[in-house]
């Protein structure tokens, strides 16, 4: 079954010591599913050499937004979004047309509301066929900064299809970060390339 705790983005660690245990098994997991898809490649951690993957952190230009004004389906440069309709909505989708892009490879721990003003109050996911429960988050409007922590993460695989649904209470700017890590197949694509570019 699917577990998860809700606290304060900042006391993650105080409450909820498994944090660091939890990312240590993703990592290995994820690191072991890379290393056979992607063979004879090895791990190179955040500074891969010639014929390594590497790590980052999860980049919000591997999804997109699906507000329905301006910024419609446009691909995410930053987690800043604005959420312009309420009631249930797709909030973010992988940003190849609902899917993730090829040679990357997320491990997702949980998800990060950054705004003092929450303007959620449920969610749920969808990850490739995984259909992920609702979560109501109500509780989290009285936190500052929100962090949903999944006891048990989850594995986006590359060319997998995710899907993040919210219940909208009011429209309004909205940071929404995933947190966990990202293995890259060909690190250039973020060694190389500019900050905020898109990665394909």
């Amino acid at each position: 079954m699917y577990g998860y705790t809700i606290c304060e983005y900042n006391k993650v660690k105080e409450n909820f010591p498994e944090y660091k245990s939890i990312m240590e098994t993703l990592r290995t997991k994820l690191v072991a599913m890379a290393a056979a898809d992607w063979a004879p490649k090895t791990f190179g951690g955040m500074a891969p050499k010639a014929g390594q993957f590497g790590e980052s952190t999860i980049m919000p230009e591997l999804f997109r937004s699906c507000s329905t004004g301006t910024a419609a389906t446009a691909t995410l440069t930053t987690w800043n979004q604005w959420l312009d309709t309420t009631g249930n909505n797709t909030i973010m989708s992988g940003s190849n047309v609902g899917t993730t892009y090829e040679d990357y490879k997320i491990g997702l721990a949980g998800i990060a509301l950054l705004d003092k003003a929450t303007r959620i109050s449920e969610i749920r996911m969808q990850i490739a066929d995984r259909k992920i429960p609702r979560i109501n988050i109500e509780e989290a409007l009285c936190y500052k900064q929100t962090a949903i922590v999944f006891e048990q993460p989850f594995i986006v695989d590359e060319e997998s299809g995710f899907d993040l649904y919210a219940y909208v209470t009011n429209a309004g700017p909205a940071r929404i970060k995933l947190l966990g890590l990202q293995l890259n197949r060909v690190p250039n694509k973020l060694q190389t390339s500019n900050c905020m570019a898109a990665l394909t």
